[in-house]
């Protein structure tokens, strides 16, 4: 079974957790990419839209994640490098599709193939992902 969906938006990485100090002296940690959570959850969201009987697809998993990163004004490279890791971004959108219920669990995928490269324009930011399940 294959499901292909399209993420508008500005893909952000899943970064390290940062450690912080509350006023009383515990501590706590959190993401250190503000974007990640809000992209996970518009993930999760075209996700959930996608489920194929309101179900997720059968484990394993094979994915294909294709992102289209902003273009800054004088970029320094040829291909997007400003945005993120392609592994954080990619560890941001699995997180996406298990919120979304479109996959068990990230563990489950055996196949991966991601790219990023220029968006043409600022509406086609985002990722195009392909999941297909019960690949065994």
């Amino acid at each position: 079974m294959t499901v292909t969906l399209t993420i508008p938006g500005r893909p952000a990485p899943k970064g390290s957790r940062v450690v912080g100090t509350r006023r009383d002296g515990s501590h706590f940690t959190r993401e250190s990419s503000r974007g990640a959570g809000p992209w996970a959850e518009a993930v999760a969201l075209v996700a959930r839209a996608h489920r194929p009987n309101g179900r997720a697809l059968p484990a394993p998993y094979r994915v294909e994640l294709a992102f289209s990163m902003p273009r800054g004004q004088r970029p320094k490279y040829d291909w997007p490098t400003r945005d993120g890791d392609l592994d954080k971004l990619v560890r941001a959108t699995l997180d996406g599709l298990v919120r979304g219920e479109l996959i068990v669990d990230d563990r489950h995928v055996t196949e991966l193939a991601a790219s990023k490269c220029w968006a043409g324009r600022p509406s086609a930011e985002g990722v195009v992902a392909t999941v297909v399940g019960g690949t065994a």
